[in-house]
């Protein structure tokens, strides 16, 4: 077991800085990248016994980071696209201003979270074929294509499914406020 432990901790030694710059690249957010890293790196931990040295572990690694990076960057923009507050200003302004006050930090947080439970509760409200498209494209980030084949329709009826969910959700936001 020590020797899974060197060399994880050799791991993290070789590539954190670079998976560092790859999500900072994705996330221009020094704070954000560093939270994201660390979540890539006890992806990777978790996911080392299934690594089976077919590819190089760079490549391993940058896989899961990458697909990581992306995930959360369509969550980012999916609860960006359903949020109450859609002005980059204003969110820049209370980024600057929570960093002088912690109060205002957790003010801020408390507003996301209410807005993620929103979210949460119009998901729920979805049809159950809505959901399962809606979940298996932002959330796993499949193709529409492979959800299709997934779900033993055709490629438009996803799309159809896709759309509908986002208008019902933004709808049952509106509802929840």
């Amino acid at each position: 077991m020590p020797e899974n432990k060197i060399s994880i901790e050799k791991i993290v030694d070789s590539y954190y800085q670079k998976i560092y710059k790859l999500s900072l690249f994705y996330l221009k957010d020094k704070q954000e990248s560093e939270e994201i890293t660390q979540e890539i790196f006890l992806k990777v931990i978790k996911k080392l016994s299934t690594f089976k040295g077919q590819a190089n572990i760079y490549t391993w690694i940058y896989r899961i980071a990458s697909n990581t990076l992306i995930n959360y960057q369509k969550r980012k923009k999916l609860v960006r696209f359903l949020s109450l507050d859609n002005i980059s200003i204003k969110d820049e302004y209370l980024n600057n201003l929570s960093k002088l006050d912690p109060a205002i930090h957790l003010e801020i947080n408390e507003c996301k979270n209410i807005q993620i439970e929103q979210l949460e509760k119009a998901i729920n409200l979805l049809s159950n074929r809505e959901k399962k498209a809606f979940y298996l494209f932002y959330y796993d980030n499949l193709k529409q294509k492979k959800i299709a084949q997934i779900m033993k329709t055709s490629k438009s009826a996803v799309e159809s499914l896709i759309h509908k969910a986002k208008k019902k959700i933004k709808k049952n936001i509106k509802i929840f406020q």
